[in-house]
């Protein structure tokens, strides 16, 4: 299976996975597509998270204006981590 890098390719594999759950496999192939489609969740879960992180950077500042600041998304990181393994 492909190794997916942004959230909108990371949901639609998801989404093909849960496509193959619902037809009638094998248990063993079943097993694998659920294995894989949690890993997928748990990826989609984190670029949301962070993403949710830059949305509370972008509120908040000192002054009361509305600011970017820098962010290191450390889910990219972590999924990239993953996924080599």
């Amino acid at each position: 299976m492909s190794k997916s890098t942004d959230f909108a390719s990371t949901l639609a594999e998801l989404e093909k996975v849960v496509g193959q759950l619902d037809s009638d496999i094998p248990i063993e192939k079943a097993l694998t597509l659920f294995e894989r489609g949690m890993q997928l969740s748990n990826d989609c879960e984190k670029f949301l998270s962070a993403a949710e992180q830059k949305v509370e950077i972008l509120k908040r500042s000192a002054n009361g204006n509305t600011t970017v600041e820098s962010f290191t998304l450390n889910a990219d990181i972590a999924i990239a981590s993953e996924n080599d393994e």
